[in-house]
């Protein structure tokens, strides 16, 4: 899912779909005059009681948090079903930045410290979200917006 970055040859889906969202975003903003925003989360699920971790807190906050983020929770939506809220949704403006919180999630991991073993490794699962937020102005001339909300969800299993 993640590749390694020696060559384009060898990256892995993930940063792939990266770089896929942002060239078709800028060839519909110039075709269209639509206007984007991408926004980057990621949560990591670990250990064998399926514990929530929010890997873009430290990026957003500044600061360390030790442990399991107190706001990333699960909510049970009747028509939408299981829902994750809460968890921090960085701004990417370009693919870079998207690329940055990436990185910044894989090192927040569980599985990146030194001392973590193969059974930690397979319970530790990372849910990489790109939002995308799409916003065209009506050419009714009554200055009204239509737009939306989109969500790519990207998946590395332990």
């Amino acid at each position: 899912m993640i590749g390694k970055d020696a060559s384009t040859q060898s990256l892995g889906i993930i940063p792939c779909a990266i770089s896929w969202l942002f060239k078709l975003i800028n060839e519909r903003r110039e075709k269209t005059g639509t206007r984007f925003s991408v926004r980057v989360s990621a949560v990591e699920i670990y250990g064998k009681d399926e514990n929530l971790k929010d890997l873009l807190a430290e990026v957003a906050t500044g600061s360390l948090q030790d442990g399991q983020s107190p706001g990333v929770y699960l909510r049970e939506d009747p028509i939408c079903g299981t829902q994750l809220q809460n968890q921090s949704e960085l701004r990417a403006p370009a693919a870079e930045k998207a690329a940055h919180f990436l990185d910044a999630a894989l090192a927040a991991r569980s599985t990146s410290k030194p001392d973590c073993d193969e059974e930690d490794r397979r319970n530790s699962h990372m849910l990489f979200t790109l939002h995308i937020y799409q916003y065209r102005m009506e050419k009714s001339g009554k200055g009204g917006m239509s737009g939306g909300r989109s969500r790519l969800h990207l998946i590395d299993l332990g």
